[in-house]
């Protein structure tokens, strides 16, 4: 079976996986014998926030929450002291640079497509002491920017979501810790990543096409579609799946589960996140929760 690609990797965590036929992305959620009423957002982290804002109700509906959940508490973005911290995450030991884990010709076909992708502003060399999942990470990100072209990445829903909810007065918090984020992303064995990303790169062609069909989807709503795409990837590596996608729905599913009958909360989350059979709205409705969809 083929290895899940680095790049889909990626995408897996900027878009999610998704499942379901229903083309939603909000949800209220509520349990019988409790007043409390909960919300689901699902977001693309590089769709404008025309996607959400078109969402009449969310004003009212964030006002009515006692706090807001997002995958990561993103304030630590903001931060320059915090990610500071986090760089060593990013930075392959001194004996795997990039030079040192891929052949010559292998390092001709990144550095083909890193110049294609940033008009050679930024030589690959610069990246040579990064990972190899940092450069798939960007490339994905760069894929991303080709359909939303006017997108500030400050101002992505996941992080104006936040914003707002901490403008409003409401606690902000993650449903994991960066630490978590980045040793899922980043700590792979550095030759895992570097073969992904080189298989990355050797297909590139389809791996954008999939990743502008992954965007489009989410601005159509169109669950059906990314379904589609993301169960062809889902299939060729079951274990990042389950590492990178369910195994976080049910820890979400567990937490939101005990706290949703005491606190109205508003989860926003990536949108992959919520459908399917072991997606959050199917392990909220199994913990007797009624998961409705509003928009």
């Amino acid at each position: 079976m083929k290895r899940f690609k680095a790049l889909v990797a990626a995408a897996a965590v900027l878009f999610g996986f998704a499942s379901a036929a229903q083309a939603q992305i909000l949800y209220k959620v509520e349990k019988a014998g409790s007043d409390k009423v909960s919300y689901l957002l699902g977001t693309h982290h590089f769709a404008p926030l025309a996607v959400v804002d078109s969402i009449a109700e969310l004003p009212e509906i964030m006002k009515s929450v006692d706090r807001l959940y997002g995958e990561i508490d993103m304030a630590a973005m903001k931060d320059p002291a915090a990610m500071m911290a986090y760089q060593s995450y990013l930075m392959a030991p001194a004996d795997s640079t990039l030079d040192k884990v891929l052949t010559p010709e292998q390092l001709d076909a990144v550095r083909t497509v890193w110049n294609e992708y940033t008009g050679g502003a930024a030589p690959l060399e610069m990246m040579y002491m990064m990972k190899p999942s940092v450069i798939s990470t960007q490339i994905a990100a760069l894929m991303a920017q080709k359909v939303f072209p006017e997108l500030n990445p400050l101002e992505g829903i996941d992080m104006t979501m936040q914003t707002r909810a901490a403008e409003l007065g409401k606690p902000v918090g993650g449903l994991e810790t960066m630490d978590f984020q980045m040793n899922m992303l980043y700590n792979r064995p550095i030759s895992e990543q570097a073969e992904g990303l080189v298989e990355t790169v050797t297909d590139m062609a389809d791996e954008e096409a999939k990743s502008i069909e992954l965007s489009k989807a989410y601005l159509n709503h169109d669950i059906n579609k990314i379904l589609d795409l993301m169960l062809v990837m889902e299939d060729e590596d079951a274990g990042a799946a389950e590492r990178m996608i369910y195994s976080r729905n049910d820890n979400w599913v567990k937490q939101l589960s005990e706290e949703m009958p005491g606190e109205s909360i508003m989860v926003v989350v990536g949108a992959g996140h919520l459908p399917g059979d072991r997606g959050v709205i199917a392990g909220l409705t199994k913990a007797g929760f009624t998961v409705t969809p509003i928009k």
